[in-house]
């Protein structure tokens, strides 16, 4: 990919670039996250360098796809190769109005950017690119605002019915792998927790007690889960199945009867998927972890828990995204403000 302004771009032709085979990104991070990479620049191996394996993939990718959304290289490679650096603030505005052009959504659009913007961060952070250089690249890659979709906050939720069949049918099951996936559902939708969270918990992670967790969130950052009286009980069933050995929390369960907690790996995280699609199969559409996640927030904010304790423990960096998650409506919000009293007379 040649350093430079992409002039002379019909913007009417532009089409989204096909998804990168998973494969070749899978090896791009692989590269990039050596201790020496010789495909991927320095520039673009920083903003892969820390965060989990999904997140690293998805940056790459769509960095590739904002690059060759211009028409001018069609090979991703290059796009890795390339000393975004280089790249004067003419060619990061360029790259906007071809995102802005190839792009039909506006979450989609701004998906796009943050890969480039993550890039000049990083860059920046590094001492590749001065502050003024940075700021002029991030401002030429401005992230649209996004209007607040109540009827997609609503979507995603189970209701308080769902869940305690749910874990009826769960007690009434007495095997170890009943107990097991009690304990997993009662930490995805009883504490909040992701399922790529879920499946890297180890038993020295919870206190003795079984009262709160320790959990490693995305970009690494650990925080303390305070555990609710039913999640401690359901986790405290299945330590009884597990054992108190050392090693994940959450293990497979052994293939010959009786089944046991096979100890020496953790569970997947499409494991995990499995296991609540299975528990929750129904008639509607299917479970999936992150609608208990979903479910989690909007019961603690319907509960009266205020929004920046329940960003702290969901592990959201910032509350507005935790906001994403209300269910709450108008007449919720009209109900709180009818609360304050105004001494007009």
């Amino acid at each position: 990919m040649d350093i430079e302004v992409y002039d002379g771009a019909n913007t009417s032709d532009l089409t989204a670039p096909a998804h990168v085979p998973a494969a070749v990104v899978r090896a791009a991070v692989v590269d990039a996250r050596s201790p020496v990479p010789t495909g991927v620049h320095r520039s673009v191996a920083l903003s892969v360098a820390r965060g989990s394996e999904k997140t690293a993939r998805l940056r790459l990718e769509r960095l590739a796809r904002v690059a060759m959304s211009t028409g001018r290289v069609d090979d991703p490679a290059m796009v890795w190769a390339t000393d975004w650096t280089r790249l004067p603030v003419e060619g990061y505005e360029q790259l906007d109005r071809s995102i802005a052009a190839t792009w039909g959504t506006a979450s989609t659009r701004n998906a796009m950017r943050d890969s480039v913007r993550a890039v000049v961060r990083e860059c920046r952070d590094a001492g590749l690119m001065t502050y003024d250089e940075a700021t002029r690249a991030l401002s030429a890659l401005r992230p649209e605002k996004l209007g607040r979709d109540t009827e997609k906050q609503a979507r995603g939720h189970l209701s308080a019915t769902q869940v305690k069949e749910v874990f009826e049918a769960l007690a009434a099951d007495k095997s170890p792998t009943a107990r097991r996936d009690a304990a997993l559902i009662a930490l995805l939708v009883g504490a909040g927790l992701r399922r790529e969270e879920a499946v890297t918990l180890e038993l020295s992670d919870l206190d003795a007690t079984h009262e709160t967790l320790v959990v490693t969130g995305k970009g690494g950052v650990v925080r303390d889960v305070p555990l609710a009286p039913g999640v401690r009980r359901a986790v405290s069933a299945w330590l009884e199945a597990r054992g108190d050995d050392p090693g994940p929390l959450l293990t497979p369960m052994s293939k010959e009867v009786p089944r046991v907690a096979v100890l020496d790996r953790a569970m997947s995280v499409n494991a995990v998927a499995a296991v609540v699609k299975r528990r929750f199969a129904g008639d509607g559409e299917a479970v999936r972890p992150h609608d208990l996640r979903r479910t989690f927030v909007g019961d603690l904010l319907d509960a009266g828990a205020d929004l920046s304790s329940v960003s702290k423990i969901v592990g959201h960096s910032s509350p507005a995204t935790t906001a994403g998650y209300d269910r709450r409506g108008v007449a919720a919000r009209r109900a709180a403000v009818e609360k304050l009293s105004v001494p007009f007379v």
